[in-house]
């Protein structure tokens, strides 16, 4: 093999450390109250030193993704000289493979450089393929995938649909390659329709057992714990601050610090800012608790990792119970007879590459030790390492008054995500609400004086968990939306409508606010009250049925324990292999194969 071709392992094995980088937590945008940050090194750091550091160290994501937005600002001719000092035709030979990578992405991700670059020709025809090992992101590998382009514009569609409420054309009149097989549809829907009522007879059997009662402590004591531990701690950065950003009554900002510090194989860096965390509900002391908890399980999910014994992947750092990491490829720990989650049961761009990965011990719900990747347990996990996702999120992170709260919290928001992601949008699922609650009833009818029409959709999914999406559609046909899940429907749905990001002001009397557009006319209006309800008498109990329809089909969830030795609060991160984690729709993303079977089952 040439030396202008490379593997996975020429970017991930043993090096000296490159040069410290004291990285910058920075609030890039918000989009309906969710924030999006990005990490900047030092202004002082320049581009050509930036590049320099990259090569020593190419898989410190951190900085990749900084040279990526710092090269997508430069004219295309700009990354077209960049580009001739990266290829050594005569030799093929990659001179600078962590640039030519970044040039590679930057071609996927921007039109006009892309076209120079057709035209050009600057790297050779297997460019990607020898490339993607010199990145640390996913796009490259992305890719590579066969049936990229008909897996893009399917994106394009659902996104257009699920977000935006906009019609699907039916399967057989669709201009793009079916992913799917008619066979495969057919029989994804059967299975689907065969397993839809296990939750509803688990919890008939389950509640008929003597379950000793155990009520959650109230919301104010919940955040009074929270709040204390977090400021004995130092993670109080900001006053408690209201906002009028959603349809809760009561909403409330609160900032707090992130510092962590990683060493890490070739990478050494501090990562330190501030970020926000939001509470909502129907009162004062619900949405204090939002808060607060969130900032326990994201500061519980931002992790220091220094060096641990001799031949390991090092240590988390900081946690009640010790968290050493173990680096190596999956396909080596399976030949050691390790229990490990293939990641490619994971819902990735593109498969695992052949590469070491860092891994950590999750505990299966027999308490049978599971190997996970680090990555996909941890928020802004930069290791030395590439990544399994495009962008990692926070779906099945947690806390809780108690680990079986934490369990319930984690379980519940992946399947949310999932339904999400699974279930297309479609009128005949729609409806309006009312309520018996008079307070509750009052708020609706409060919204209605104000012009804002408040609608849902049930996207309950064959595994029984109410999952409801609130959602108010603008003037311009902009949909505002947000999904709640909850073994309470009513729970559910109120979860979805505090956390839909349509402007409220509660304060000020009726007819002041943003109205909405007239939304759909003549849905069916459902009770609150009359939504189904599968709770049991305590958090065990609703864990342990959760678990139980899991396991019906044929899903197991996987638990990692991440709380703080300093806020001794409970905070776990969840993980149920083949189950969707997000409904955030780009050029590479993948439909998934039930989200195919609803939406063909919808023309039939």
């Amino acid at each position: 093999m040439s030396s202008g071709h490379f593997r996975s392992s020429d970017f991930s094995g043993a090096a000296p450390a490159a040069p410290h980088i004291d990285y910058a937590y920075t609030h890039a945008e918000t989009l309906a109250t969710t924030g999006y940050f990005s990490c900047e090194p030092p202004p002082s750091l320049s581009l050509d030193d930036a590049l320099t550091q990259l090569e020593a160290a190419p898989l410190d994501d951190f900085l990749h993704q900084h040279l990526l937005r710092a090269l997508s600002k430069k004219k295309p001719e700009e990354l077209r000289d960049l580009a001739a000092t990266c290829y050594d035709a005569a030799a093929d030979v990659f001179l600078r493979p962590a640039l030519a990578g970044l040039l590679l992405e930057c071609a996927l991700l921007l039109p006009a450089w892309r076209e120079l670059y057709e035209a050009f020709s600057p790297f050779p025809a297997d460019a990607v393929t020898r490339l993607a090992p010199a990145s640390p992101a996913v796009y490259l590998r992305a890719a590579l995938q066969p049936e990229r382009e008909a897996a893009a514009a399917w994106s394009t569609a659902f996104r257009g649909n699920i977000c935006g409420h906009h019609a699907l054309p039916r399967p057989d009149e669709a201009d793009i390659p079916p992913l799917f097989s008619p066979e495969a549809l057919e029989k994804t829907a059967e299975e689907l329709a065969a397993r839809a009522g296990i939750l509803a007879r688990e919890h008939a059997r389950m509640a008929a057992e003597n379950w000793e009662p155990r009520e959650r402590p109230p919301a104010k004591d919940t955040f009074l714990r929270a709040l204390d531990a977090l400021m004995e701690a130092g993670f109080i950065a900001g006053p408690e601050m209201r906002h009028e950003a959603s349809l809760s009554p009561i909403a409330l900002l609160r900032s707090w610090q992130v510092d962590l510090h990683v060493r890490n194989g070739r990478l050494s860096h501090s990562l330190r800012g501030q970020a926000t965390a939001y509470g909502r509900g129907l009162s004062l002391a619900q949405a204090r608790a939002s808060y607060a908890m969130e900032i326990v399980e994201r500061a519980s999910a931002y992790v220091s990792v220094g060096p641990g014994e001799q031949e390991s992947g090092g240590q988390v750092l900081d946690r009640k119970e010790p968290l050493p990491l173990l680096k190596d490829r999956h396909a080596e720990l399976r030949e050691q007879g390790r229990a490990t989650l293939n990641p490619d049961l994971l819902p990735l761009e593109a498969p695992c590459p052949d590469a070491p990965l860092h891994w950590l011990a999750s505990r299966a719900v027999d308490g049978a030790e599971v190997l996970v990747p680090a990555q996909a347990v941890f928020l802004f996990c930069n290791l030395d390492e590439p990544d399994l996702f495009l962008a990692g999120g926070s779906t099945g992170l947690a806390s809780g008054n108690s680990l079986d709260e934490a369990k319930v919290a984690a379980i519940t928001e992946i399947l949310e995500r999932d339904a999400e992601a699974t279930t297309p949008f479609s009128r005949a699922r729609c409806f309006t609400l009312r309520s018996r609650d008079p307070r509750i009833q009052s708020l609706l009818e409060d919204y209605a004086a104000r012009g804002i029409r408040v609608q849902f959709q049930d996207i309950t999914t064959e595994l029984g968990l109410p999952v409801y999406q609130c959602f108010v559609t603008a003037h311009d046909g902009s949909v505002a939306r947000a999904t709640g899940a909850n073994l309470n429907g009513a729970r559910a749905a109120l979860a979805a409508l505090t956390e839909t990001p349509w402007p409220y002001v509660w304060a000020q009397p009726a007819p002041f606010g943003k109205a909405s557009g007239p939304g759909l006319a003549g849905l069916p209006e459902r009770v609150l009250e009359d939504l189904p309800d599968y709770s049991l008498p305590s958090a065990e109990a609703n864990r342990r049925l959760l678990e139980c329809v899991l396991a019906g089909h044929g899903r197991s969830p996987l638990y990692v324990e991440l709380t703080r030795a300093d806020l001794d609060l409970p905070v776990v991160r969840a993980l149920i292999p083949g189950l969707e984690l997000n409904a955030e729709w780009d050029r590479f993303s993948r439909p998934s194969l039930r989200l195919f079977a609803r939406y063909a089952a919808m023309y039939r």
